[in-house]
Formats: C-alpha cells, sequence, structure tokens
C-alpha cells in the first residue's frame, strides 16, 4: 500500500511543466470548436433568447479585432524586449519583459486572447456560446495562464519572476493599463541583446 501511494505521489509530482505553443493552439483551438458545436448544436436549441445576426456578427468581428491588434501588439513587447536573438523561437524569451503593458500586467495577452470564444460566438450568433459557455472558457483559459506560464516563468526567471509577481497583477483592468495594451513599441526602443 505505501508502495502504491509513494508511486502515486511521484507520478502527480510535476518537475517542469513545459507546454508547447503547438500543444496550446491545439487546445485552445478545440475548446473554441467543441464550445461552439455543443453551443449550436445543443444549448442554442434549449435558449429562449436569439440575437440579431447582423448586430451580433458585426460586435464579433469588432472584437475579434481588437483581440488580433492586441496580440500582435503585446507580441512585438516580447520579441522586443524579450528576446536576445531573431532566431529565438516565439514564446521562448531571454529577458522577462517589464515594458509596456507588461509593467502593470502580467498577463496582458492572455487577458484578451480569452475573449476569443465570446467573439466566435457573436459571430456564429449563437447566445449560448456568449453567455454559457464562451464565459466558462474565459475564465480556464485565464487560470491556465496562471497556472502554467507562471510554474514556466518562475523556472525560467527565477527569482526575478517572483518579485515581479509581488508588484504586478496577473490582470488588470484600470483604463490607463489597458491603454499601454494597445501601444506597440518604437522602433527605436530597446533592444535586449
Amino acid at each position: 500500500m505505501n508502495i502504491l501511494l509513494i508511486d502515486l505521489q511521484s507520478l502527480l509530482r510535476v518537475r517542469e511543466v513545459r507546454v508547447s505553443n503547438k500543444v496550446r493552439f491545439a487546445i485552445w483551438g478545440g475548446m473554441i470548436i467543441g464550445g461552439l458545436l455543443v453551443s449550436k448544436l445543443l444549448l442554442d436549441e434549449v435558449l429562449i433568447i436569439r440575437f440579431n445576426p447582423l448586430l451580433s456578427v458585426s460586435l464579433g468581428v469588432v472584437l475579434l479585432l481588437i483581440i488580433m491588434w492586441v496580440a500582435g501588439s503585446t507580441g512585438r513587447w516580447l520579441a522586443q524586449y524579450g528576446k536576445i536573438s531573431d532566431s529565438e523561437s516565439f514564446g521562448d524569451l531571454s529577458r522577462l519583459v517589464k515594458e509596456g503593458p507588461y509593467s502593470c500586467m502580467r498577463h496582458p495577452m492572455h487577458l484578451f486572447l480569452s475573449l476569443s470564444p465570446i467573439s466566435i460566438g457573436l459571430i456564429f450568433s449563437s447566445p449560448s456560446m456568449v453567455l454559457i459557455v464562451g464565459p466558462l472558457e474565459t475564465v480556464l483559459v485565464l487560470l491556465m495562464a496562471v497556472l502554467i506560464d507562471e510554474k514556466e516563468s518562475i523556472e525560467r526567471f527565477k527569482e526575478e519572476y517572483i518579485e515581479y509577481r509581488k508588484r504586478v497583477p496577473a490582470f488588470n483592468l484600470n483604463p490607463q493599463c489597458l491603454r499601454l495594451v494597445f501601444t506597440r513599441p518604437s522602433k527605436k526602443g530597446k533592444k535586449n541583446g
């Protein structure tokens, strides 16, 4: 019995959590597609609420464009301030980025990407995706950002990240901070190296 308990404990202990970007995108895509299918095929049939398709699609496209802008903007901050060389792949940072939107929020990209299921629900005029499934997936994405990315960042940047985490919240809805999310680093800005 003790041997079984020890083996289970060792199996549950995760020493290094490294989830590749391909796996993250596959999970993300599966969540969105699966959520949309469940919403359209099952939940939308029982909901009394209906969306105006023109308004819904328009709002969904605008939200998706905002999400894409923020992903591009925050990605540029990561590339410009977090990489020593251009040969480093997406997501592999040599330095902890604490500039721009990362000065007031640890996960600005995740905050906006987490709204993707709601945007897709609007585009497909699915009330249950917007009101039920999308918000659940948004919370799941934010939890994954904190649980997985934080662990990876601590492993990569050690004490520097722990101190950063003490000063900067994971997500910040302060309007001044949100304004920074929409800025892009200047081309003349500091490049680590």
